[in-house]
């Protein structure tokens, strides 16, 4: 589907051109495909523009409208709540100015979203997270999991209500590589290009899994 909505309209103007020029062209047989023997092909084909014209702009046209659908949907769902949380994360430094993996999410969703597990890869490597500290709308809350690797507990996003601001937690956790970094710089700093991956389950009438991910450079010193 993405890929007809992205090339629908190059494809179908690359066929007419390519039609064109077999037309113009006048060899055989690629001409006896679309001109009678007797016919000028091309005085033809310009004297029938209107109609072959307007079968590949009909045809370009239903992609254009397709988007305009896909958009509009896109936009009603967002009103009624009905799209998956965001996630963000970036790399900082914490309270001892070690760095850390700053974890944000935001629940626009009418449905409760509670988070379970954070997790990190690179394509050569597996980083551990250890949830440190967690805020939920700009007020602590324990976590009883410190130590355990991605656990997160006590970590429950209320649904967005019409009229009020969406849930937002943030998650600070502290990260150990098991494997070599993605590059190491001039000044010895060790950069790994991460995917975050947050486990989580949307609640209403049926739970329903739900994992969110988000693209971050975590940032160390080399050991």
């Amino acid at each position: 589907m993405k890929f007809f909505d992205s090339w629908g309209a190059p494809i179908a103007g690359a066929i007419m051109i390519a039609v064109l020029l077999i037309v113009i062209s006048g060899f055989e047989p690629a001409r006896t495909m679309f001109c009678n023997a007797n016919e000028v092909c091309l005085r033809e084909w310009v004297s029938a523009t209107s109609g072959w014209a307007a079968a590949v702009a009909a045809f370009v046209t239903l992609f254009a409208l397709r988007r305009q659908i896909a958009a509009q949907e896109r936009q009603v769902d967002h009103q009624l709540g009905n799209v998956e949380p965001d996630i963000y994360a970036r790399c900082t430094v914490g309270e001892d100015y070690a760095p850390v993996a700053q974890v944000t999410i935001i629940n626009r969703n009418r449905r409760p979203f509670s988070i379970h597990y954070l997790e990190a890869y690179t394509p050569t490597n597996r980083i551990k997270l250890f949830p440190q500290f967690l805020k939920i709308n700009g007020s602590d809350r324990f976590l009883d999991t410190v130590g355990l690797p991605g656990a997160v507990s006590n970590c429950l996003l209320p649904g967005k209500d019409d009229g009020k601001a969406a849930s937002t937690a943030v998650l600070t956790c502290s990260f150990e590589p098991d494997g070599g970094p993605d590059s190491v710089d001039d000044s010895g700093l060790a950069r790994y290009h991460t995917k975050v991956f947050c486990h989580g389950r949307l609640h209403g009438d049926k739970v329903a899994p739900c994992v969110l991910i988000a693209e971050v450079e975590l940032v160390m010193l080399s050991l």
